[in-house]
Formats: C-alpha cells, structure tokens, sequence
C-alpha cells in the first residue's frame, strides 16, 4: 500500500515536470509559483474556497446519482436552471430580509432539482439514456441563460447582457476580510455532513446504493426503482440548483454569459476521486481549486499556457485514481 501511494506521488509530480522541462519551464520554480500562491497567501487561498464551493454542492449532487447507478452528466445546465428561477423570482420577496436568501437558496434547489428529476423521469418511464439527455439540457439550459439576461430578465439599463443586481438581503454575507470568501462555504460543508449521514446510515441511501449495484435485485427487495431514480436525479439536480444560487448569491449578484464555469463537468472528476463520499468531497474540491487558481498565477509568472496546467491537474487525477485502484486489487486479493 505504502509502495503504490510513493508511485502515485511520484509519477504525479514526475510527469508534470517533464512536460514542464520540455516547455522550457523550470519544473520545481512552476511547481513553486503554483503553491505559493494558492495555499502560500490567504487571498489566494480564500480564492480557491470560493472556487471550490459550487464544486462541493455539485459533487455532492453528483455523487447521490451515481451511487444510484446513474450517469449524471448535467450539472452545469441544472446550476443553470436553478440560478435563472431564483433571481427571476428574486423581485417578489425581496423586502422578506433574510427569509428571502432562504428562499432564493430554495428556489435554485427547486430549478436545479426540477430539471434533474424530468431527467429522472424519462429514464424511468421511456429508458432514456441520461448521459444524452442531460448533456443536451446543458445546451438547452445555456440557451435559455443567453436569452433571459438579453430579454425578460436583462438589468433596465439595457447596456449589457446580465440581469439585475440582487438585493443586498439576497447576497451571501462576506466570511473573509478583505476577499471574495463568502458564507457558502459553511452551506457547502453542513452538506456534505448531512449527506454523508443520509448515504450512509439512512433508508435513502440504501435504497440508492442497492438500485446502483443491481436495479433487478432491488425491484425483487421491493425498492421501487422508477420512484428511486426519479427521487435520485431530483436530489442530484436539486444541489446542482443550490450551487447556482450560491453562486449567484455569493459571487456575483446578477446572471451573466458563463458564470457557470463548466463546474458540471469538473464536479464530476470532484465525485470520483472522492469514491462517492460526500464526506471527502470537500477535500478532493479544494485540490480542483488550487489547479484553476493556481493556474492564473503561473500564466502571470512564468508564462506557462493553460495546458499545460491541464496536464498537472490531469495527471495528479490519474495517479490518485491508479493508487486507488491499486488498493483496491490489494484489499480483494487479502479478502
């Protein structure tokens, strides 16, 4: 075990480097600027929480529907969809002080989770595939962004494409002086606590773990597997709806072109690398974090292009999912 995770650590930093040294970039000075900054200063670190936020709701989505077996591809466009109900909802109860974030926060969950659980539906009455169907809702879901913030949603002034300012009420309160770190971080983390306890120790989780290892044997124990996958892409769809409002509501207080960041897809690798426990989540979000930070500093200091900084950060993916695997041959070879 000790062996497999030195390998991991080596070929993580050894195959970067080489790529780097190959560029002409001085390895260890790249690898230098891309820590310093991130984990070296509390502005850049507060940066990367706040990158790593939307990446903890959406993971955490994500994680739901996979351990229930299914593909879950969509979480930009569920980010999306829930952003756009809750500010274009926002005018009704904004005088409600802080009972309207509560339900600006509720309505994203509720767009997010709408749009997740129609995906849900189709596959449980018509057998859609829902790798095809979500990554079409993306597109569906962006278009649907570039019309509101041009259209019904767009600010009175009519100068740019975005919509509104959210009132003051509606805005996430400021947990970092002097940076952008917002109180979705503290949302983010009771999430991931309560999901853990909900996967692990409650009927639901059960539920989604048994249809995810085998949907006949669950019908045979009397899960209902058409309720259960509606419920989990629901679920799933509901905090990727609970991001956008979060990021809205914490970043940048009106809709605009790309505010989503393609967080849908990075959340996904974010699920992955922590095996599907809400409880890792968090950690495995912040290492996702430092690369997308870490990356505008190294273009500023040492000129290094973006992908190269895909490389690391693919790379340091594929040697945390070799270790992984490779413990995991270990443990059913022991068993």
């Amino acid at each position: 075990m000790i062996r497999a995770l030195v390998v991991a650590v080596l070929a993580a930093v050894a195959v970067p480097s080489g790529f780097l040294w190959l560029a002409g970039k001085p390895p260890l000075a790249t690898w230098a600027a891309l820590l310093s900054y991130t984990l070296g200063t509390w502005i850049g670190f507060s940066d990367v929480l706040v990158h790593a936020i939307p990446l903890m709701l959406i993971g955490i989505g994500v994680a739901v529907a996979f351990r229930a077996g299914i593909f879950n591809v969509g979480g930009d466009g569920q980010l999306i969809c829930g952003a756009v109900l809750a500010v274009a909802l926002a005018p009704l109860f904004g005088t409600l002080g802080w009972a309207a974030l509560l339900l600006f926060l509720v309505l994203g969950a509720i767009g997010g989770g709408a749009l997740g659980g129609l995906v849900g539906w189709l596959r449980a009455r018509f057998g859609a595939n829902e790798i095809i169907v979500t990554i079409m809702m993306n597109y569906v879901a962006l278009q649907l962004l570039t019309w509101v913030i041009r259209g019904p949603l767009q600010d009175p002034m009519r100068i740019f494409p975005r919509s509104y300012e959210l009132p003051v009420a509606m805005q996430l309160p400021i947990i970092g002086s002097g940076t952008r770190l917002h109180a979705g971080l503290i949302l983010a983390l009771l999430a991931a606590g309560v999901m853990q306890l909900v996967m692990s120790r409650m009927a639901f989780g059960f539920r989604l773990a048994v249809l995810g290892e085998n949907a006949n044997a669950a019908s045979y124990a009397g899960i209902s597997v058409g309720r259960t996958t509606i419920a989990a892409m629901a679920v799933s769809g509901a905090f990727a709806g609970l991001a956008g409002a979060v990021e809205i509501a914490g970043v940048h207080q009106r809709l605009q072109d790309n505010f989503a960041g393609g967080f849908g897809i990075e959340a996904v690798a974010v699920a992955l690398m922590a095996k599907l426990h809400p409880i890792a989540i968090p950690i495995t979000a912040l290492l996702f974090g430092i690369f997308y930070v870490g990356s505008s500093g190294l273009q500023r200091q040492m000129s290094v292009p973006f992908p190269l900084v895909w490389i690391i950060e693919g790379v340091v993916i594929l040697a945390f999912l070799g270790f992984g695997a490779a413990a995991a041959r270990r443990a059913a070879r022991m068993a």
